[in-house]
């Protein structure tokens, strides 16, 4: 169990106590392990401690209703399993998870991450071929790659972790460059705090890019105080235009890179919405062995909208279509590659 995305530790260590120390959840007692127990436990932990059900517009009350019936004394794993899929399947969230006895994989909530929807939309060797003619580079473990698009810098950025430490040195690469173009489809995500100090050249002032804040209590209100995140400069200040690529697959901490970006006056945001799982993810074990995860943090934009569940909607809204994949045209590169 751990935490994807940081906040800081004076709101999270006894959250982060409860999730590495295998406990129940924040307020029950261990739970006694059959099928009954199980989901009770399971659903009063997400009660208790999730915080996506208002953005998701999920009634958890009402899912209980529904799914509690399905489960006695007599259910066999493989029926709890299966029941616990579909309840965990009405959140739709990136963050939300089941690691069972059962399954070869862990379930995922989120639908695009269940089915790889339109997962086929996107192409790095596609761009590496047609794009930068095989003529490009890779660093931070080759999770980066990066080169020259005509007189555009471009970067694909794969996570937004500690790859993101040479975005800097990309940047020096870039000083000539008409513009850049900051990749970021299919980013599985990490620790944003990286992002954070990597993009301190691409401001020239210090700028409010999110606000978030973590359950602490039972109650459907019971959250810390606002944290205010800011992107504060160093360096020598980038001021070209860049344009930022998302899509569905883009989240967690690759979507805090984001919201980073999207704060900033220069940035031009066209592809498809982000996956919508803005918040931390932490972890737990029910008392029959089976693993969940569970995001519990809500994270708000400088416009004051929390984007969970929606993501991040660009500027300009564009999908690459199959035809065009299959014809070797990334139809949002090349719209990135129009602004300039």
């Amino acid at each position: 169990m751990r935490s994807i995305n940081s906040e800081p530790m004076r709101y999270l260590l006894p959250i982060l106590f409860v999730a590495l120390t295998g406990c129940s959840g924040f307020f029950q007692p261990e739970p006694a392990n059959d099928p009954e127990a199980i989901f009770e436990d399971l659903w009063q932990r997400f009660h208790d401690d999730y915080a996506g059900f208002e953005s998701r517009n999920v009634d958890w009350d009402a899912q209980y209703d529904i799914f509690r019936p399905m489960i006695t004394a007599s259910t066999t794993d493989e029926e709890l399993n299966e029941v616990l899929h579909q309840l965990l399947a009405v959140l739709d969230d990136g963050h939300v998870s089941l690691m069972t006895s059962i399954d070869q994989e862990k379930f995922a909530s989120n639908i695009y991450y269940r089915t790889r929807l339109e997962d086929e939309l996107f192409d790095l060797d596609l761009i590496k071929t047609n794009y930068l003619n095989n003529n490009y580079e890779q660093n931070g473990n080759d999770f980066n790659t990066f080169g020259w698009i005509g007189n555009i810098g471009y970067v694909h950025f794969e996570f937004a972790s500690d790859n993101m430490m040479y975005l800097p040195d990309m940047l020096d690469q870039f000083a000539d460059a008409d513009g850049l173009i900051i990749d970021l489809r299919h980013n599985g995500g990490g620790d944003f705090t990286w992002a954070l100090n990597a993009m301190e050249r691409l401001t020239n002032e210090k700028r409010l890019v999110f606000r978030s804040r973590s359950k602490n209590g039972p109650g459907p209100d019971d959250y810390t105080e606002m944290f205010d995140w800011y992107l504060e400069p160093g360096g020598t200040y980038f001021d070209k235009q860049i344009v930022l690529l998302t899509d569905r697959y883009t989240i967690s901490a690759g979507e805090r890179a984001t919201l980073i970006l999207d704060a900033l006056p220069n940035v031009i945001h066209i592809g498809d919405s982000t996956n919508g799982a803005f918040s931390a993810v932490l972890g737990g074990e029910l008392a029959n062995g089976w693993m969940y995860s569970f995001a519990p943090q809500q994270v708000y934009f400088i416009d004051g909208i929390d984007y969970e569940g929606t993501g991040m909607i660009p500027d300009i809204l564009i999908k690459n279509t199959r035809d065009e994949m299959a014809a070797g045209i990334d139809q949002n590169l090349e719209t990135a590659l129009d602004q300039f």
